[in-house]
């Protein structure tokens, strides 16, 4: 590998690590202060994978995350095998994510590292939102996918048949792997195809369709090795398209509110749509008057994309979320750069005064990010303390969050069988083998269990809780003592 292709990985490594901080302090808001297991899913199924437990019994969600990161994850997993460590070199990954998509829309080196920078910067302040971004399976490799289809489509040659077997390769692999991005980001890059290749788009496109079948047969393939994926077909999403599709025809306006209040109901995605909504109209108010208009038509093109994502999300039936919502800070730090890019005085020392922002806010967040990794790492080891205190000889029932969570943090041979709230097996994103066959037995017969919220202890038969324990609610059954 040549030096200047390495480059830029060395400088964005040494920013990552001289802000560290911010990304210690995401990692301790999901594990530590939080419980977001889904986080856990790929280090877990490397895990297993390489321990001898086995990857068959695995169910995986329909964006399942096996291309790249479930391949990352298998390979990484020797060299990092912790999970602290694991986690940090996967959120290096996802750290460099933004810098290459910055460089694939034609935004200069010192301004791409900048991207970068600023989605930890912004997700170390909002590490419950933005910070899921810096996580496998949260589907922020929506992003690097955009950037190399971009690249693909800058140097597309209809006679390279190598680079045609490679882009089918991956988009079959895609289509079993990142639902989202079809949602997110194709639109746009169709477009972008189109306006760029015209006749000879047919071509990507084509091979795009061809993938969805090649990714049929990856996904019978699995079936074979006993790992399952949830597809759309199991889930009520058909259904929720139709129903948006009769509500539209019977009252558009009604609809149309319906996404506008999905939006403004939530008050930080309301206020950072907001912002972008006036940036937005500034850009297209100068390229007006400097007659550019027609020359930035990919640029609006892409604008386009976080309003698409919202629409989805609505018609979906899905609560609006930064996991899915990525392209919108993504966005609004392009419209910056554009817009300070057409002053020449701003252009000169921006990036500089940009970065040196950056500096003085981690300096002086340093403390308040210091004291919530602290408080993060206490939580987490007073969870494990309290759930060492029961037998591991005992099978127990858990709420879906603490199975994986337990697994991942404790040394002991736990076997943790997760049960809905409502007392129903619930084996979502886990592998089934975990439960050693006890995902049959009524969720009455188990003597012990975790729970993240008392409000059905009173519902069930039987249960006294008996500890409670940074947000988790330990409760046995019957007269047993803890």
């Amino acid at each position: 590998m040549k030096f200047r292709n390495l480059k830029p990985i060395l400088i964005l490594l040494v920013l990552f690590g001289t802000f560290h901080l911010f990304y210690d302090a995401i990692y301790e808001n999901h594990l530590g202060e939080g419980t977001d297991s889904d986080v856990l899913y790929p280090y877990l199924f490397a895990r297993d994978f390489w321990t001898g437990v086995g990857i068959r019994g695995w169910n995986l969600p329909p964006s399942s995350s096996l291309f790249p990161e479930i391949v990352l994850s298998i390979l990484v997993y020797p060299i990092f095998s912790s999970v602290g460590s694991f986690h940090l070199a996967f959120g290096f990954f996802f750290f460099t994510i933004p810098f290459y998509l910055a460089k694939a829309l034609g935004i200069k080196n010192q301004k791409a590292y900048l991207f970068s920078l600023s989605f930890l910067s912004m997700a170390g302040v909002l590490p419950n939102s933005l910070g899921q971004f810096f996580y496998p399976s949260f589907h922020a490799i929506t992003l690097l996918f955009a950037a190399y289809t971009l690249y693909e489509i800058h140097r597309w040659d209809s006679k390279n048949r190598f680079q045609m077997v490679r882009f089918l390769l991956v988009f079959s692999f895609l289509w079993i792997s990142e639902y989202w991005f079809f949602v997110n980001i194709a639109p746009f890059l169709l477009v972008y195809a189109v306006v760029r290749l015209q006749r000879n788009s047919m071509e990507p496109i084509g091979l795009v369709l061809l993938g969805f079948g090649l990714g049929k047969l990856w996904q019978l393939g699995l079936k074979n090795l006993g790992i399952g994926i949830f597809t759309p077909k199991e889930l009520p999403t058909m259904d929720r398209i139709h129903s948006a599709f009769d509500l539209i025809s019977k009252d558009a306006n009604l609809w149309i509110s319906g996404v506008i209040e999905s939006i403004t109901k939530h008050t930080l995605l309301a206020d950072w749509f907001y912002i972008y909504l006036v940036l937005c109209m500034l850009y297209i108010l100068f390229l007006f008057l400097r007659l550019e208009l027609k020359n930035r038509f990919l640029d609006l093109a892409l604008l386009i994309s976080p309003f698409l994502s919202v629409i989805a999300l609505f018609i979906f039936q899905i609560e609006p979320n930064f996991r899915y919502l990525y392209f919108l800070p993504f966005c609004i730090l392009f419209l910056i750069f554009r817009l300070v890019g057409m002053f020449p005085l701003l252009r000169s020392v921006a990036t500089l005064v940009f970065f040196l922002g950056i500096v003085f806010f981690y300096n002086e967040r340093y403390p308040l990010l210091a004291k919530a990794i602290q408080e993060g790492q206490a939580k987490r080891a007073h969870r494990m303390e309290c759930l060492s205190e029961f037998d591991t000889a005992i099978p127990g029932s858990s709420t879906y969050w603490p199975v994986k969570y337990s697994y991942a943090y404790s040394d002991k041979n736990w076997t943790l069988v997760p049960f809905t709230k409502e007392g129903i097996y619930y084996p979502w994103v886990s592998n089934r083998s975990w439960d050693k066959g006890l995902g049959q037995k009524p969720f009455e017969t188990f003597p012990w269990g975790i729970t993240e919220t008392k409000e059905h202890l009173d519902l069930w038969k039987g249960v006294h809780l008996v500890k409670e324990c940074e947000g988790w609610y330990f409760y046995r059954r019957q007269s047993q003592a803890l």
